[in-house]
């Protein structure tokens, strides 16, 4: 008996899980965010923590190695395009190899359009490779108060510059707001 009461307790639980409020695959986006980050490296970032293992032959990072940086977020591929923000947060070296750089990123967006202003908070593991990459949103400010959803990245371009490398990523962020 004891054991049967138990079982509809917990159906209970599981149905009522699944109609609390939130994102569901069939769930639009209340805004969808659409930009260009340009990542200027050798300016626009510090390492703060140095690699605890070497760099992988054919990698320039090692594991480990942590950065902490602020990029340009702009509407168009170029970096002379219309600037609607920046990104400033930290990544960390979690894996390396001669294929591939893992990172862990937690940064903030700061959005600003002309219509639409806040602050999106994210987080997630990285791997700039032509496969497109997902972060999780956990938090905003402003418009973006109790934001939740995902961030796709994807690479773009990587251009040499007389002071390290220019790397260009697209986002599209699927933004879920409690209204």
């Amino acid at each position: 008996m004891a054991l049967r009461k138990l079982l509809c307790v917990a159906l209970f639980v599981i149905a009522s899980a699944s109609l609390a409020p939130g994102g569901t695959a069939n769930e639009a986006p209340s805004v969808v965010l659409k930009f260009y980050l340009q990542q200027q490296f050798g300016v626009n970032e510090l390492g703060m923590v140095p690699a605890a293992r070497a760099p992988v032959q054919g990698t320039n990072t090692g594991f480990g190695q942590e950065v902490v940086y602020d990029f340009t977020v702009t509407a168009g591929k170029s970096p002379q395009s219309k600037v609607l923000g920046y990104v400033r947060g930290t990544a960390i070296v979690v894996n390396n190899t001669a294929a591939s750089t893992t990172f862990l990123v937690q940064n903030v967006i700061h959005y600003d359009n002309g219509n639409v202003r806040g602050t999106l908070s994210q987080q997630g593991e990285a791997i700039f490779s032509p496969v497109p990459w997902e972060y999780a949103i956990t938090g905003g400010t402003g418009v973006f108060r109790n934001a939740y959803g995902f961030n796709i990245g994807r690479f773009i371009s990587s251009t040499p510059t007389p002071n390290g490398n220019l790397i260009t990523t697209y986002y599209e962020a699927s933004v879920f707001l409690d209204r």
